[in-house]
């Protein structure tokens, strides 16, 4: 969604404009190269906007590495293309609740890219909520019980990917981690809420009941619908954000028709949970 104010601004001969509730779209051929300024602005837009988009994209995957890689190292993670498809069905295709990637990690992905190589053009959407936006929302006395809580985090199960995972007394996990429910953004200082429905398990020190009736007050408010911002994907978009700021998640894939979109992960480390690794 442009912003109803979101003319479009020239940042060291960057053309973008603001997009609603936030991100910010970015209008250049991306495949040409950027000047030094421009690949600082283009950064600096990045973290304060916390989603770039860029319509009408060609790019290899060597180019679209060498974007994100302005932001941080690229993370390449065995047994992965960089491709997702909806073709195989299954997981690939099941609608993702809200989540961070790798947010039951000591080490987040910093930024994610997906750009669009070939999908029927608004027929399929990702969604976005800003985890720092809602915590400055969040009522006090909320805020006040999830000050100094640690979360118990999971990597759910491929027949749990659509639901809040509070909801399940002690559900199955392929990966497992503590966490703080909320964290600073190191790319803004910015405070963070650290929970999300498919990887929040529960809060430690509560019972279980408790614990999920915390989580359902939070989520009420951090997934309002007015700050949702809803990209519905065209073949050439390509959308890079901040996954310390943001939570995305995405419905069904199953009626949407053809959906290839290229993605790279900014990070310094992670290991996708459904690869074996030797110890």
């Amino acid at each position: 969604m442009v912003d109803p104010a979101g003319e479009w601004r020239e940042t060291q001969g960057l053309r973008w404009r603001p997009l609603a509730p936030f991100g910010a779209e970015i209008y250049r051929d991306l495949a040409e190269p950027l000047s030094v300024d421009q690949e600082r602005a283009f950064v600096e837009l990045l973290w304060a906007h916390a989603l770039l988009l860029a319509r009408g994209q060609s790019l290899a995957m060597e180019r679209q590495r060498a974007l994100c890689g302005l932001a941080g190292p690229i993370l390449l993670r065995a047994g992965e293309t960089g491709i997702m498809t909806n073709e195989g069905g299954g997981p690939s295709a099941t609608e993702l609740a809200w989540h961070a990637d790798a947010a039951y990690t000591d080490a987040p992905f910093d930024a994610l890219s997906l750009h669009a190589l070939d999908v029927v053009d608004e027929a399929s959407s990702t969604r976005f909520v800003h985890a720092g936006q809602a915590l400055a929302r969040l009522p006090p006395e909320l805020r006040a019980r999830l000050e100094h809580a640690r979360v118990e985090m999971i990597s759910p199960g491929y027949d749990a990917l659509g639901g809040r995972t509070c909801d399940r007394r002690d559900p199955p996990a392929q990966k497992r981690g503590e966490q703080p429910a909320i964290r600073v953004n190191p790319h803004t200082g910015e405070e963070v809420l650290w929970v999300g429905e498919l990887q929040a398990a529960r809060v430690l020190g509560m019972a279980w009941e408790e614990s999920r009736d915390l989580l359902h007050a939070v989520y009420d408010h951090l997934y309002q619908p007015g700050h949702v911002h809803e990209h519905r994907w065209r073949t050439g978009d390509l959308v890079i954000w901040d996954n310390i700021a943001l939570q995305h998640m995405r419905g069904g894939l199953e009626n949407c028709g053809r959906r290839v979109l290229q993605r790279v992960i900014v990070g310094t480390e992670g290991v996708a949970p459904h690869i074996r690794t030797v110890a």
